[in-house]
């Protein structure tokens, strides 16, 4: 039996590899994620990263991830740019009607926060699927749109991923200092795993498919 423990096929040793890759993933993806602007390209590769291993095709997470950053950088560090003007005209709306009082402002503040949701549900799709596609940077958000129209529990479970590390720094009591360290560590690769995992299964995307395969 203690001869089993060592094989590579021993599912403990499969579970901490997989662990392992997920956490080299989410290293890699916050390093060049530090730029700031950088950070389409990173989530994009790191997408690919996580649907390779889902796919058990990858062949080593950094060089995979290195290859991958590099496929579509420009139309990527585009979509950089768009999350993050909409990202800061959001947030500077949010804390600009959170200052104001009264019911109107608490109406408009609920408003503003569910157009941001539904703006970031329709763009959800955007950047998982962007490392395999061979889309302008227009019909990429246009896929987008229509898979978050097709699923749209999918969509908005993608939001709640990405937002859950703020929701945790916001609401929880000193999740302001383990939380990023948790996400830097492990969970923006779990996350990213999670995501991929789902979109594939949802969509029945094989190796190498794209959801224009499936017409979808």
């Amino acid at each position: 039996m203690s001869s089993s423990l060592f094989r590579q096929d021993n599912p403990f040793n499969v579970v901490m590899g997989r662990i392992g890759d997920l956490a080299m993933l989410s290293v890699a993806w916050f390093v060049c994620s530090i730029p700031i602007v950088t950070i389409g390209p990173a989530t994009s590769a790191a997408c690919e990263v996580a649907r390779e291993i889902i796919e058990d095709t990858d062949e080593g997470v950094l060089r995979t991830f290195w290859r991958a950053i590099k496929r579509r950088f420009g139309v990527n560090m585009l979509f950089s740019l768009l999350f993050i003007i909409l990202f800061a005209i959001g947030a500077v709306d949010l804390w600009y009607i959170s200052r104001q009082s009264g019911d109107a402002a608490s109406v408009i503040y609920g408003v503003t926060l569910g157009a941001l949701v539904i703006i970031a549900m329709m763009l959800s799709f955007v950047l998982p699927l962007s490392g395999r596609s061979k889309l302008s940077w227009w019909e990429q958000i246009r896929q987008s749109v229509r898979l978050s129209l097709m699923k749209p529990l999918l969509a908005l479970g993608n939001v709640a991923l990405i937002a859950l590390p703020f929701a945790l720094m916001w609401f929880v009591p000193g999740a302001v200092v383990w939380v990023p360290i948790l996400w830097c560590v492990l969970g923006a690769g779990v996350s990213m795993w999670a995501v991929m995992r789902w979109t594939c299964n949802a969509f029945h995307l094989k190796p190498r498919d794209t959801p224009a395969d499936h017409d979808a």
